[in-house]
């Protein structure tokens, strides 16, 4: 017989506390783009940062950054994001950190997507939690020629 763990209500505390780390952050990016919810993908993102992929996309300004979130996104059959933290370093409300990510995606039509990438990023803490002020990812590994598979949309409120 199994009992639930009481760890005397220290649980709530340290949800609240990795949901106010960088990482946290980094996971919100990786489930908005993977979902394709520009709302919460917004919500990552500093009023003045800056985003950048290689030498193909730089936008300024989260508006920007959202608009070209969703040229990127749309449209697709499929995108996912696989994002492996590295070390965070925090400074007071400023923070640094590395990642190591997977993405692949289908669509529109017959347009194919896997890479490998390292992004160097900066974080603030803002009243609402950590947000990018910056972001560049930079490929290890591109592959756009063609991969077999199904795709299948989520269910609504997944």
């Amino acid at each position: 017989m199994s009992r639930p763990c009481d760890h005397g209500g220290h649980d709530h505390h340290r949800i609240r506390a990795l949901s106010n780390h960088p990482a946290d952050t980094i996971a919100r990016f990786a489930d908005a783009a993977t979902r394709g919810d520009v709302d919460r993908f917004r919500a990552t993102w500093a009023d003045d940062a800056e985003f950048t992929i290689g030498e193909m996309v730089h936008a300024v300004g989260v508006d920007d950054i959202v608009s070209t979130f969703r040229m990127l996104r749309d449209d697709r059959d499929f995108f996912v994001q696989f994002a492996v933290p590295g070390p965070i370093e925090i400074a007071g409300d400023e923070a640094t950190t590395s990642i190591i990510c997977h993405e692949a995606a289908r669509g529109p039509g017959e347009t194919f997507y896997r890479n490998h990438a390292v992004t160097a990023d900066r974080l603030r803490r803002s009243e609402h939690g950590w947000v990018f002020t910056s972001r560049s990812f930079q490929y290890l590994w591109l592959d756009t020629s063609p991969f077999s598979g199904d795709s299948f949309l989520l269910p609504a409120g997944f």
